[in-house]
């Protein structure tokens, strides 16, 4: 991207933008699908007695 901004081809670094752009936003997405927390306990632990 920054050797098409250097060179002036603006149709290349606005394309190599928007697919960096589509990779993170899909990469964000499916990492937000993942459901790490499913062994996580969310309520209050009571203390042995």
């Amino acid at each position: 991207m920054l050797a098409a901004i250097k060179a002036g081809d603006v149709e290349r670094a606005d394309r190599l933008a928007r697919d960096h752009t589509r990779q993170f936003r899909d990469s964000f997405i499916d990492f937000m699908k993942e459901n790490y927390a499913t062994d996580m306990a969310l309520g209050q632990t009571h203390a042995a007695e």
